[in-house]
């Protein structure tokens, strides 16, 4: 097998730079703007002040609309160029979401040329940064992406926990797969699914929901080989509900409070099955 760098377990809020506090407050009204679908003006002017404090979430999210372009009377033009100055600025700053920002760019050939070398690099720099969506990629490498004789399960979800220990919610769902599809530890599983679902993340919610269906008897719990739950299923559909309808919603407290059920063959964990999984 090639050499690849040596894993380690690092966070990405290790490595963020400190954002102004004047720039944060101009940042949270742009995203209050973006999420009400505009005045795009206003949405892109308040994330233009914020990033001239050097806000590198401002510059992502704005390189995200430069990046597709929102239509509207008036919108947000579309603009590689400027969504490629965004990425290099994040660079400069050593912000890892945008070393990852880089590597899906170097990688698709958006606006530069493409270079799986360059996009290699940048991605393993994103992870060693502490990038959960670069460790998380990394991790599908390792378990998916090599040739089946080569492929490293181990070292796949080295990287697949150390993105799950963060709080982002498409990592964790990204780990909650991994350890279904590809491990079959199904309490494991549900568990970063259950994470994610206390961020507030709709798709995460929506596969408690399809887990517990009382209706999925013939399906395993869509996969996850749960049995039915009348009161669980009724609990994330009313969570769906409110994640749905309030993009701020949180329940920081879900997993103390609705500890996940022991599964029917698995226990509480497939490897310790007779003790919940916790990070």
């Amino acid at each position: 097998m090639a050499d690849y760098p040596t894993f380690t377990c690092a966070y990405e809020k290790d490595h963020n730079p400190p954002l102004d506090a004047e720039a944060e407050r101009w940042f949270q009204q742009a995203r209050r703007l973006e999420r009400a679908m505009g005045p795009w003006p206003e949405v892109e002017r308040l994330y233009q002040q914020a990033i001239a404090k050097n806000h590198w979430k401002a510059m992502h999210n704005l390189a995200n609309l430069y990046r597709t372009g929102f239509p509207g009377e008036p919108g947000i033009e579309k603009n590689t160029q400027k969504m490629l100055d965004l990425y290099e600025r994040m660079v400069e700053l050593k912000v890892p979401l945008g070393y990852y920002n880089w590597a899906v760019t170097a990688e698709r050939g958006n606006g530069v040329l493409k270079s799986d070398r360059m996009a290699s690099s940048y991605m393993f720099q994103a992870a060693l940064m502490g990038s959960p969506l670069a460790q998380v990629s990394i991790g599908s490498f390792f378990a998916f992406g090599l040739p089946i004789e080569q492929q490293d399960n181990e070292m796949a979800e080295k990287y697949y926990r150390c993105a799950g220990a963060q709080d982002d919610t498409y990592a964790l769902r990204k780990v909650g797969s991994f350890y279904k599809n590809s491990k079959k530890n199904y309490p494991r599983a549900l568990y970063y699914y259950q994470r994610a679902a206390a961020l507030g993340d709709k798709d995460a919610i929506d596969t408690l929901v399809t887990a517990f269906d009382p209706g999925s008897a013939k399906t395993n719990g869509f996969g996850f080989n749960y049995a039915p739950n009348v009161k669980l299923f009724n609990l994330y559909n009313d969570l769906y509900e409110k994640a749905r309808n309030d993009p701020s919603w949180r329940y920081p407290n879900l997993i103390d409070e609705h500890a996940l059920p022991k599964h029917p063959t698995q226990g509480y964990d497939a490897e310790h099955p007779g003790k919940p999984f916790r990070l």
